[in-house]
């Protein structure tokens, strides 16, 4: 598997507009290091500013992995609707996205990073057409996950907490999330998410701020 780095749409309320641009290739060696690192996204700064996927948080781009450099597989789809973000699982065997300040710029590439120091919890709002598991992770400074946790939703919203690991000043995205192995992997199952709050270690609501 490879991976290379394309623009992927601005997100509107309730669909998407897709592009393709190519961005940021990667080497050869790069290419046989990480299939799970191939990504996609759009927009950059604070994309994703659906009023129910954020409590007060001003936002983050996209970042869709990808499982292969041609053609682009895309692992999952995105729509921004009242209820939340939808996550269609495409027919790839595994997903993930990255929350992050831009897409279309690697973690190779000087992106403007998140100080995630102050944060201690992420909370969310989230269900799936099916009831199985997700995982949700930190996203470093090299945008490899660290600290993944497994995640079980039902049909129904409920709200989950995820506790952050020593997390740094530099980091890459505010949050990853995906799914693998036995979880919701099915091709069409929807995953949906809203009201993502970060928590600092007195429980009070805080926000990542940018390395700008």
């Amino acid at each position: 598997m490879k991976k290379m780095l394309k623009i992927f749409a601005a997100f509107a309320m309730i669909t998407m507009a897709i592009s393709f641009a190519s961005c940021d290739m990667a080497t050869e060696d790069e290419l046989l290091e990480d299939p799970k690192k191939t990504t996609t996204g759009g927009g950059g700064g604070a994309g994703g500013n659906a009023s129910t996927l954020w409590s007060s948080f001003e936002g983050a781009s996209m970042q869709v992995w990808q499982s292969e450099w041609e053609p682009y597989n895309f692992t999952a789809s995105l729509a921004e609707t009242e209820e939340g973000l939808e996550i269609t699982v495409l027919d790839e065997g595994w997903w993930g996205i990255c929350f992050c300040n831009d897409a279309s710029v690697g973690a190779n590439s000087n992106p403007v990073t998140f100080d995630m120091s102050k944060v201690k919890t992420i909370t969310f709002e989230a269900k799936a057409s099916e009831a199985g598991d997700i995982w949700v992770s930190q996203s470093p400074r090299d945008s490899n996950p660290v600290n993944k946790k497994t995640i079980t939703l039902s049909t129904e919203f409920a709200t989950k907490t995820y506790t952050l690991s020593n997390p740094g000043t530099d980091c890459y995205g505010v949050l990853d999330i995906g799914g693998e192995g036995s979880g919701i992997v099915t091709s069409d199952s929807v995953v949906t998410i809203r009201n993502i709050k970060f928590l600092d270690a007195d429980g009070k609501e805080t926000t990542p701020s940018r390395n700008e």
